[in-house]
């Protein structure tokens, strides 16, 4: 009798479990969140997958990611979930069951794989992932691979031989330099192939066709497997539709190809659809391909120069000569280049590495100068320059460049001589706004109206002629000048041959211009020779706001806040610790 009650009960349970089970998924049709079309949820779907995809990198999961989950919510989901094929094309797992689980579930489409083979405690393992899926080349349309220094490396570049006609992306990076590679890459032919990143590995680019890359990124290539540059420039000929080139320390130097015959009557190799450069090379090698490839002029363009013991000013006169032939236009032209705005020179003192920025927009702070695009930065230039020779290159390639339109000018550590502002003031006369920081005091004295002689000096020195006349300043349109933590000296530095600047010879040398204008000074350190300043003399009559920090030998800092008219003088003293 008890046994015929627990059969009732277990009877009775799985009929009400059935009961609701017939409730629920009714109900399920309620809720908005299971009433969205197929196509939406595998779309929902795809991006969570993409998103842990190309969150992890390439790292090595051993476990499946979160978003398996949804194909566990309810039926509905995982009938959407198993028949949606691209959902399970993001390889990622190194078991045998998940393997052939996904290979089985992608059915036909096209493969995503990225794999990072480097220090893993267990090698073999995701090896054999690898080697199974790259059985199906043909199938791959990304493949990203990061490949240690050991025997698997050879075992999955053997792979790299068969075709792969949906192959897209391509991103290989490899340990050792010394792995052999198949002679022949995907048969000589991905046809889809528009992305081509290789970092430290010598894939030779002639050993297969790259008509439709629309992306060349070269990283580290070991230095006896670097092409010269007539070797690279015959591979770059083919790819018409590059829209990206990016070549860090992947080419040999050019100071033979630049003496050569060739470069004298080299063809320019069109690349009209490049929208981003990136060159960090020798010098020479820089300036050869800037010599040889014709390229719009909006293109964003970074350059990185190495330093180079021969031929060191021959190189840096070609490189002033190549920017003057790029970026000189016509006045037919000039409507539809792009117009330079700002300039940012940045000196980095003790490397003598020197950033130079050409930018369409307004830049007056100092917050994006170390990023490697500032925003509508049209050229930036970083240079590693020979003793003493600052001056004098900075003002030779900024003189090579279409700067009259610039408005704005920072300048971070700047350690200038009056020839050279009154060469780039010469050159920037429209310029409204200058901001020094981080620096002492450069000589500002050709900022004063009767500093006349010097500046025709200079022009008859140079050859360089302007307007003559008792009316022509430097900098006419200048509006504000702001100084940030720059160091006044009042005594000179023979070692930097800089000279003793106060603040009184700036103020000198403002209070004589006819322009009215705004002085900034923000954590300055002021010489003890300032002290019993006349500001009366401070720019001319014109309104005039100061406000500074004065360091005194008991380290006590006042920060003082004026405001002068050309006859009132409010003071407000506030001490600062």
């Amino acid at each position: 009798m008890e046994n015929m009650t627990v059969a009732r009960v277990k009877g009775e349970s799985t009929r009400q479990k059935s009961v609701l089970s017939n409730l629920h998924t009714p109900w399920n049709t309620h809720p908005f969140i299971f009433r969205l079309p197929t196509e939406m949820l595998e779309d929902i779907f795809i991006r969570c997958a993409s998103d842990h995809h190309y969150k992890h990198d390439g790292r090595p999961i051993w476990a499946a990611p979160s978003w398996v989950n949804v194909s566990y919510v309810c039926h509905h989901w995982r009938h959407v979930a198993l028949n949606c094929p691209t959902l399970w094309t993001y390889l990622f797992i190194t078991s045998r069951r998940w393997r052939e689980a996904l290979l089985a579930r992608s059915r036909q489409a096209s493969l995503k794989i990225r794999g990072n083979l480097l220090a893993l405690p267990d090698e073999s393992r995701w090896l054999k992932m690898v080697e199974t899926v790259m059985d199906h080349v043909e199938r791959i349309q990304e493949l990203r691979l990061k490949l240690p220094a050991s025997y698997t490396t050879h075992q999955i570049l053997s792979k790299l031989s068969s075709r792969a006609p949906r192959l897209q992306n391509l991103k290989i990076m490899v340990a050792d330099s010394s792995s052999e590679w198949p002679s022949l890459l995907f048969d000589g032919d991905p046809p889809a192939l528009h992305t081509l990143e290789l970092s430290d590995c010598a894939v030779p680019l002639s050993s297969f066709k790259l008509n439709a890359l629309t992306t060349l990124a070269l990283h580290d290539v070991p230095v006896r497997f670097r092409q010269n540059i007539e070797e690279f420039l015959a591979a770059l000929g083919c790819m018409q539709d590059l829209e990206d080139l990016y070549l860090y320390n992947a080419l040999n130097s050019g100071t033979g190809f630049l003496s050569s015959a060739v470069f004298e009557y080299k063809n320019k190799i069109e690349l009209p659809h490049l929208s981003c450069l990136l060159i960090s090379a020798p010098l020479s090698t820089t300036v050869a391909l800037l010599s040889c490839i014709n390229f719009p002029l909006d293109t964003k363009t970074c350059l990185t120069c190495g330093l180079e013991s021969s031929s060191f000013s021959d190189n840096y006169a070609l490189l002033c000569s190549v920017l003057t032939q790029r970026y000189s236009v016509d006045e037919d032209q000039a409507l539809s280049s792009p117009t330079i705005l700002s300039l940012v020179i940045h000196v980095t003192y003790g490397s003598r590495e020197v950033k130079l920025t050409f930018s369409e927009s307004k830049i007056d702070c100092m917050d994006s100068v170390n990023q490697l695009w500032i925003p509508n930065s049209l050229l930036r230039i970083n240079l590693v320059l020979e003793e003493n020779d600052a001056n004098r290159i900075i003002g030779n390639i900024c003189c090579s460049m279409p700067l009259s339109n610039v408005q704005n000018l920072l300048v971070i550590n700047p350690p200038f001589s009056p020839a050279f502002w009154r060469r780039m003031l010469g050159h920037i006369q429209d310029v409204r706004y200058i901001k020094l920081t981080s620096g002492n005091m450069p000589d500002l004295s050709v900022l004063s109206h009767t500093d006349l002689t010097a500046l025709e000096n200079e022009q008859n020195r140079t050859g360089v002629t302007g307007d003559q006349g008792q009316d022509r300043v430097l900098a006419p349109r200048l509006e504000d000048l702001v100084l940030e933590c720059i160091t006044f000296l009042s005594e000179g530095d023979s070692d930097q041959e800089e000279p003793a600047i106060t603040r009184n010879c700036l103020f000198d040398a403002l209070s004589t211009r006819p322009a009215q204008g705004h002085l900034t000074m923000t954590e300055c350190w002021m010489s003890d020779s300032d002290d019993g300043l006349d500001l009366g003399l401070v720019w001319g009559e014109c309104n005039v706001r100061v406000v500074y920090e004065r360091v005194h030998s008991s380290e006590e800092e006042d920060s003082i806040d004026l405001e002068h008219d050309g006859s009132d003088l409010e003071h407000s003293d506030d001490t600062v610790y």
